[in-house]
């Protein structure tokens, strides 16, 4: 018969057990939130799958079900997200007097049923009605004669030509023409704009899937972003982006397949860890998992789901785990740049704005950059603040500069690939001033290190002398420069007998 969520305030729950047991006589399976949970079941997931897998959204209105911050409101949005129109879909319920104005809009877009005898009767009743087949509902009384001249006009609106072929054709026209221009906005990084055209285009072709796909697209791209960027980025700034992009995963979701559906729900998973970091019932693994039984190969989902064990567990069992979803991620050969960025973050955890000091995680980091140099991989660009290359340049400072655990950084790789490595990552040329990029003084330290270690004596002496050239010129005077001074010096003598 169809599964029905039934929504109210619990001053109405005498009401709500009443039509729940009317519903299951008619043999309709119905979810009441709490009532319906097993112990232990994580609640806001759950009431949004329960919404998700509904085929009917039963909404008492009462003062109490629309007042600011009661959990109707968020079952009505999970209802909102999943129907684009509630009409076919939803049943708004009025069980008392109340202003037209104070009704949530979605609500007040279908007729609402006013009972006038038995609420419990004629709730039961509409349902009834609102789930038969249609032919059925066309054959009611009151709607024969009406269908009938439907019919008739419809068959005379063809013979005319409506509705106009025309005026859809040049919708689709319209809308082609913002999807285009949104696109190109999006890769010149202006993403605000490149929203608001792709709204406008939906509002042109509301039912053009080019633009739905369109929206869809930009919104996983959008979280990809807000994911590689956390550092600097509010928390408000993560929910407005959640609450723009998961409508839209949302819709696509509950008509997708394969592929496509199983990137939407990675993204979905990813934009819960974005807004709740897995409090609060928000459990991005369960998306990530459902993602992988529709495509057993997804990128996206194997990538989120490596970095969310790492993030929630820190051991060794786990960088194992990890990395074998980060593993069948890069065996798509997509999305490269994006996957060894978050493979990084996700072993160095500074999405958290915390470095966490891990020598095994930042030794398999280290490895991971080593694979992307023997594998001829895009080199890590740029020294912002969360940038790749500082991250790893962060792992050779606390290594080397501050002296933290050297001799576990030196154990990462042979030494010969550990200075080819060094200088990949940081070619010397290409040491900007200030901008987070490591002072000479301190890069030629870490690179006569890795030089005497590789067994490149010659070179490790000059490293080492360009290193006392820099304390000189450049005057420095605190205690840990004075210390790297001093190191230089007994390196050269040691090197130099």
């Amino acid at each position: 018969m169809g599964t029905v969520f039934l929504s109210y305030a619990s001053e109405q729950g005498e009401a709500a057990t009443r039509i729940e047991l009317s519903l299951k006589g008619e043999g309709y399976s119905v979810f009441r939130d709490r009532s319906s949970l097993p112990p232990g079941e994580s609640f806001d997931a759950r009431i949004r799958a329960a919404v998700e897998e509904s085929d009917l959204f039963i909404f008492l209105i009462s003062r109490e079900s629309i007042s600011q911050g009661r959990y109707t409101l968020t079952e009505l949005k999970f209802a909102e997200q999943k129907w684009r129109h509630p009409a076919g879909h939803v049943l708004p319920v009025l069980v008392e007097p109340i202003p037209k104005d104070a009704i949530p809009a979605f609500l007040r877009a279908v007729t609402m049923l006013h009972p006038r005898g038995n609420v419990t009767a004629e709730v039961a009743a509409e349902v009834v009605r609102m789930t038969a087949p249609w032919w059925r509902r066309m054959l009611e009384p009151k709607r024969l004669v009406p269908t009938v001249v439907v019919v008739l006009i419809l068959a005379g609106g063809a013979w005319m030509g409506l509705p106009s072929y025309l005026e859809r054709r040049e919708q689709t026209a319209r809308a082609g023409a913002l999807v285009k221009q949104s696109q190109s906005k999006a890769d010149s990084g202006d993403y605000a704009n490149a929203w608001k055209l792709l709204e406008h285009a939906n509002a042109v072709a509301p039912a053009s899937s080019d633009v739905f796909e369109a929206q869809e697209r930009l919104a996983m791209k959008l979280l990809r972003g807000a994911g590689v960027n956390y550092l600097g980025s509010s928390k408000g700034y993560f929910e407005d982006l959640v609450n723009r992009t998961l409508p839209v995963l949302s819709r696509g979701a509950s008509g997708a397949k394969g592929e496509r559906l199983a990137n939407l729900l990675a993204h979905t998973g990813w934009a819960d860890y974005l807004r709740g970091s897995g409090i609060g019932g928000l459990l991005p693994a369960q998306h990530y998992r459902r993602a992988l039984e529709v495509d057993p190969g997804n990128v996206y989902a194997h990538a989120m789901w490596g970095f969310e064990i790492l993030r929630e567990r820190r051991s060794l069992a786990a960088v194992a785990e990890a990395k074998r979803h980060f593993s069948a991620a890069l065996e798509s050969r997509r999305e490269r740049e994006y996957l060894r960025s978050l493979q990084i973050s996700a072993l160095l955890q500074t999405y958290t704005n915390v470095w966490i000091e891990d020598p095994e995680r930042e030794n398999e980091a280290i490895r991971v950059a080593n694979e992307m140099r023997i594998n001829g991989e895009t080199r890590p660009k740029g020294w912002g603040p969360g940038s790749f290359r500082r991250k790893l340049w962060n792992i050779y400072h606390f290594g080397f500069i501050t002296d933290d655990h050297q001799a576990p950084l030196l154990a990462a790789l042979p030494p010969a690939e550990h200075l080819s490595l060094f200088r990949w990552l940081f070619p010397q040329d290409d040491l900007p001033e200030g901008d987070g990029a490591p002072s000479l003084f301190n890069f030629l330290f870490v690179l006569a290190q890795l030089q005497e270690h590789g067994g490149d004596r010659a070179g490790a002496l000059a490293s080492y002398r360009r290193v006392l050239s820099e304390f000189a010129s450049k005057r420095y005077s605190s205690s840990r420069s004075t210390k790297i001074g001093n190191d230089a010096n007994a390196a050269i003598k040691r090197l130099s007998s």
